[in-house]
C-alpha cells in the first residue's frame, strides 16, 4: 500500500526535479562556440588562450554528460513548464539553475519578497498542473487508477487550505 504524498512532500518533489532537470541540462553536450553548425562560420576555430596554443590541458574539468534516466526526467519535467506564462517560467527555471533570491530580485526588478511570493505561485500552478494531468489520465503513483488519483488530491488541497 502506498503512502499518500501531502502537498508539501509533492511540491517540493517538484522543486527537486526542476533542479535535477537544470542540471542535465547545463550537462548535456554543447557544440563549439555554444552554436549550432549551421550558425558558425566556415573559417577554422581562432585560438586566443595562450595555454590551448600551447597545447596544455584546460583548467576547467571536463563536462560529464547525464546518463539517459537523467535525460528522460528532463523530458519529462520540461512540459511543466509549459503551464506558465514568460516570466514565470523564466523566474522556475533560473531558481532552478541556481540563482539566489537577490540574483533574480534584481534582474527582474522587483523585491526579494515578490520574487519569492510569485516563485511560489508559478510552483503551485506547477504543482496543481501536475495533480490534474494525474487525475484526468487516471493513474496514480501507485498505478491502481483514478480512486487513489481522487484521494491524493483532496489530501493536497487540505494541506494547501490548512497552510
Amino acid at each position: 500500500m502506498a503512502a499518500e504524498l501531502s502537498f508539501a512532500e509533492v511540491r517540493r518533489a517538484v522543486i527537486v526535479a526542476l533542479e535535477r532537470a537544470a542540471d542535465t541540462l547545463k550537462r548535456l553536450p554543447m557544440p563549439q562556440n555554444g552554436m549550432p553548425a549551421p550558425e558558425r562560420s566556415s573559417w577554422p576555430a581562432i585560438l586566443t588562450d595562450r595555454d590551448d596554443v600551447c597545447g596544455h590541458a584546460p583548467s576547467r574539468p571536463p563536462r560529464i554528460p547525464p546518463a539517459p534516466r537523467a535525460i528522460s526526467e528532463l523530458d519529462r519535467v520540461l512540459p511543466w513548464l509549459a503551464t506558465l506564462g514568460g516570466t514565470d517560467r523564466r523566474l522556475v527555471w533560473a531558481r532552478a539553475a541556481g540563482l539566489s533570491w537577490s540574483r533574480l530580485a534584481r534582474d527582474f526588478g522587483i523585491s526579494v519578497g515578490r520574487v519569492r511570493y510569485r516563485w511560489d505561485g508559478a510552483i503551485d500552478r506547477i504543482v496543481a498542473a501536475a495533480v490534474h494531468d494525474t487525475i484526468g489520465t487516471g493513474t496514480g503513483v501507485t498505478g491502481t487508477g483514478g480512486s487513489d488519483a481522487a484521494l491524493r488530491r483532496r489530501a493536497c488541497q487540505t494541506d494547501r487550505i490548512a497552510r
